[in-house]
């Protein structure tokens, strides 16, 4: 038996590839059952999408950092204030402040602030707070004030100081005597010294808010040089303690 020359196997396998395309089936048909190539990523879109959420998110956080060193002009103390003095302008100046959602007093308001009354001691530099402010002194209906000497060792080592509460006790006996058990201390100042630091080393010059009625008594036992003060609350605002 003799083999099929080469121009025969070519005519075979041109047949089998025509009888093949009368059915249907290309070349690459046997790979068709194969799944479709996945579609390209589209990274230029995604990387400018990266860009834009950075670029937001820096303006953002810029925005907030504006937002949190707005500063907004305060009255601020420029002297000592004693507790129960009324306040004026000269007490009063300006500082720039980040101050949104306080008790602080805007600049603004400084003419409303004028005339009010300190309830408590006030220091040079400090922030006013409108928790300090009081529409009254401690004079009132049926209140007056009386002014002492008080030698030391007839007060507390401490000293007095405007806010407190003490009782006045008249010294002529052994027992002691209470002429008030809560006057309000409005002032003081050291013996020879203008300064409201009430120390007790020398001796001090104190007034006292008291019911009219107590005033005559204790008026004379001070002038004798008889009166003791005990404290009893240190650094009432001043409206609360009258």
């Amino acid at each position: 038996m003799t083999s099929p020359t080469g121009a025969q196997a070519r005519d075979n396998v041109t047949d089998r590839r025509r009888a093949r395309e009368d059915r249907g089936i290309s070349a690459t048909g046997a790979r068709s059952d194969r799944l479709p190539p996945a579609p390209r990523e589209r990274r230029p879109m995604l990387a400018a999408l990266a860009v834009l959420l950075i670029v937001g998110g820096a303006a953002v956080a810029g925005l907030l950092a504006l937002r949190a060193d707005e500063r907004v002009p305060m009255l601020a103390v420029s002297k000592d204030v004693a507790a129960g003095s009324q306040i004026g302008e000269d007490d009063l100046h300006s500082v720039p402040v980040a101050a949104d959602g306080t008790l602080l007093v805007p600049a603004s308001q400084m003419a409303d602030v004028v005339g009010k009354y300190a309830r408590v001691k006030l220091s040079e530099g400090q922030l006013l707070d409108v928790s300090m402010l009081g529409d009254s002194g401690p004079l009132k209906d049926g209140m007056v004030a009386v002014g002492a000497d008080i030698e030391p060792g007839r007060m507390p080592a401490s000293g007095l100081q405007p806010g407190d509460i003490v009782q006045l006790v008249a010294v002529t006996d052994a027992a002691g005597r209470v002429l008030v058990p809560d006057a309000l201390v409005s002032a003081t100042r050291n013996k020879g010294a203008a300064t409201t630091a009430g120390s007790a080393g020398s001796g001090i010059t104190a007034t006292f808010i008291v019911d009219t009625a107590d005033a005559p008594q204790v008026a004379a036992v001070a002038s004798s040089g008889d009166l003791s003060v005990i404290l009893v609350t240190r650094g009432q605002p001043i409206d609360e303690g009258s």
